[in-house]
């Protein structure tokens, strides 16, 4: 058997990717595009997405894995991120 037909993969906690991108990330092209695609404008939602793609992962280069939860947790009301044991983000100061 040759040795280059097994590829270990060299870090485990790695992200999900598809192609080159994030998981994060694709799903913004593939929203766009999809966007695009029902209003009949699939060229213009394709570049769309990509922009907005290019834009966010340069927002969340060098940041922590997720980011985009944080984001999440810190700009949408409380009912939508539905988490059970962390303060609303409105609470600023904790007692205690």
């Amino acid at each position: 058997m040759n040795e280059l037909a097994f590829e270990i993969p060299r870090r485990l906690n790695d992200p999900p990717r598809v192609f080159w991108w994030d998981l994060d990330v694709s799903l913004l092209i593939s929203a766009a595009a999809l966007a695009g695609m029902i209003t009949g404008f699939f060229t213009s939602g394709l570049v769309l997405g990509l922009l907005l793609a290019a834009l966010y992962a340069d927002a969340k280069s060098g940041k922590h894995p997720a980011y985009a939860l944080h984001l999440i947790y810190w700009h949408l009301p409380a009912a939508v991120t539905a988490l059970k044991r962390t303060p609303p983000s409105f609470l600023r100061e904790m007692a205690g």
